[in-house]
């Protein structure tokens, strides 16, 4: 009874929706099929220069006054607008969306999201029954064990094939080298930085807001989304080699209520849901690589993406580099010679959204991972050029241009 009575409130949305798209008022909502089962709804993102709010925010609009969440004095708000109606066609158990339909980088985006028929509704909901949801996260943890370690073990592998950016013959070399070496003998090559740091430092955040902070000494690791019954193991019960797993934790109770609204916390939830299978990263001697397993989207930036982005992390059967390290050791190089700007030191992850702005406070989920050994080089070729500047003001104090350094021995005793 429960489930009709569900099925029965979220008929209006249901309803509202056929006919707008039946209307052929809104430019980009049509149907997707010759059988009406599913619609594509235009996916423009606001902040796009050929963003049209007349046009690709309409339907938008046109949902929250349908809901009486627009008045005269009411402002533009065509995000706000977007995630409302995004939310409630998530909630509602009459849709489905349709991601291998969907067309997102393209100049007119759209989402495809399907009719979901009554009777299929129902059986969803008969299926989540306790004893159901409970045999369904186990099997999900024992796939995901396996395919986790299959995953990691075809990165390793497939590593050779890879060309990063302005790869060097020198560095496609290194790239057999070391998959032709045993794993321990990896591991000691990866000992050539400071062997006390961490791998890699993984900051999480919600809207701005940091929520985790994680320090990494595994060479692998997988970002995701794991239900509270899927918890991942603590770092101290992780062997040497395995994929440390980064769990996206729950927002409700880890940001304050006065700084999110409701909207944005139910989009952030729903968001998570799409996160379950994350993103895989690797760090080797030649930097870092990732690949994307989870449904939803995932957009990143750093500085050896190459053309402007925003770069999006497709679902290929091949890891993308993220970050360079001989790419970071030449611009090291310069910075150290030459001044000027010194380089990057991390990748930044947005999860469901592009990376279209420097500044992520308005992004629902982003993680931002940086290098400390890449970090620490950077620190050390700063003191360096401090010590050649203080030195060069010296000697142009000097009448002679000269600087004389006295070396005085200190006892060990």
């Amino acid at each position: 009874m429960a489930t009709s009575g569900r099925i029965r409130s979220t008929r209006r949305l249901r309803n509202w929706m056929v006919d707008q798209v039946n209307s052929g008022q809104y430019p980009g909502l049509v149907w997707d099929d010759v059988a009406k089962t599913m619609f594509r709804i235009p996916w423009k993102h606001a902040g796009k220069q050929d963003f049209r709010s007349d046009e690709d925010a309409a339907i938008f609009k046109a949902w929250a006054e349908f809901k009486g969440k627009l008045s005269a004095d009411t402002r533009s708000d065509p995000a706000s607008w977007k995630t409302r109606l995004r939310c409630a066609l998530n909630k509602s158990p009459e849709f489905s969306e349709v991601n291998e339909r969907s067309q997102l980088d393209i100049s007119e985006p759209y989402k495809v999201y399907r009719l979901v028929p009554v009777a299929e509704q129902e059986g969803l909901a008969a299926a989540g029954t306790k004893e159901g949801v409970r045999a369904g996260r186990r099997k999900r943890r024992s796939d995901s064990d396996s395919e986790e370690e299959n995953l990691t073990k075809k990165i390793k592998e497939e590593v050779v094939s890879l060309q990063p950016i302005s790869m060097a013959p020198q560095q496609i070399e290194a790239e057999r080298e070391i998959a032709a070496v045993p794993e321990d003998a990896t591991a000691a090559l990866l000992q050539k930085n400071d062997s006390s740091l961490p791998a890699l430092i993984v900051s999480v955040k919600y809207l701005g807001q940091e929520v985790l902070r994680r320090e990494i000494y595994q060479r692998d690791i997988r970002i995701a989304y794991y239900p509270s019954s899927v918890s991942p193991p603590p770092p101290s019960a992780l062997s040497v080699g395995a994929v440390e797993r980064v769990s996206l934790p729950e927002p409700g109770s880890l940001l304050p209520e006065c700084s999110i609204s409701g909207v944005q916390l139910q989009a952030c939830s729903t968001l998570l849901n799409y996160m379950e299978k994350g993103v895989l990263l690797t760090s080797n001697t030649l930097g870092v690589l990732a690949q994307r397993f989870c449904q939803g989207r995932v957009f990143w930036r750093g500085p050896h993406a190459g053309e402007s982005g925003p770069h999006k992390l497709d679902r290929t059967a091949h890891p993308v580099f993220l970050f360079n390290k001989q790419t970071f050791e030449q611009e090291l190089d310069i910075f150290r010679s030459s001044g000027g700007t010194p380089p990057e030191c991390g990748v930044t992850l947005c999860f469901g959204e592009e990376l279209d702005t420097e500044d992520t406070s308005s992004k629902l989920i982003t993680v931002h991972i940086s290098l400390p050994w890449a970090t620490q080089q950077v620190q050390e070729a700063q003191s360096f050029r401090e010590s050649v500047a203080f030195l060069q003001t010296l000697a142009s104090q000097s009448p002679l241009s000269e600087v004389t350094l006295n070396l005085v021995g200190i006892s060990s005793n």
